[in-house]
């Protein structure tokens, strides 16, 4: 505290205060370094995706579709024709695609989950304003009791009241 602060008071002054915690601060972090790095992810699971979805998928192309593709040209006598091979290479694409759909759908989904939290943290005000309400200090306090003393001895209730404004005034115009 400086002497002028000691003597004069001081003024109230406005401080810029950090009102996230750290882990809000890291996700937020994380979050706009994928973002602007086109980074993926977004909290999708390529492992969980390709036990879940990818792997059953192709399971059931190679052991039930394909076979019955293979069974019905035989039935008709064109096992080993082009036409063959045409439908179990569309029959293939139809399973990739489905799959393709099925992954970027769950993407987006994550993405958007992603996003609804990013809106909600960054919604929330990451700095606020605290108040210092700055002091009197010691002259003004002087003046004023001095006042408000004078007023009382000199005037009544009247005086004091006079006095009681006087120091208000000092109060007002010692601050900076």
């Amino acid at each position: 505290m400086s002497i002028g602060n000691f003597l004069f008071g001081s003024a109230p002054q406005n401080r810029q205060v950090n009102q996230f915690t750290s882990g809000q601060e890291d996700f937020l972090t994380n979050l706009l370094q994928r973002l602007t790095s086109g980074q993926g992810g977004f909290g999708f699971d390529e492992d969980a995706f390709q036990s879940s979805f990818v792997d059953p998928a192709l399971n059931q192309f190679q052991n039930r579709i394909a076979p019955a593709i293979q069974q019905s040209f035989i039935g008709q006598g064109a096992g080993r024709s082009s036409s063959l091979q045409d439908a179990l290479t569309r029959a293939g694409a139809d399973v990739q695609g489905g799959l393709d759909q099925q992954r970027a759908s769950l993407l987006n989904e994550a993405l958007n989950r992603q996003l609804q939290g990013a809106q909600t943290a960054l919604g929330a005000r990451q700095f606020g304003i605290e108040q210092d309400p700055g002091s009197t200090g010691f002259l003004p306090e002087l003046a004023g009791g001095i006042g408000a003393g004078f007023g009382g001895a000199f005037g009544g209730a009247a005086g004091r009241g006079l006095g009681q404004a006087a120091s208000s005034f000092f109060n007002r115009g010692f601050r900076r």
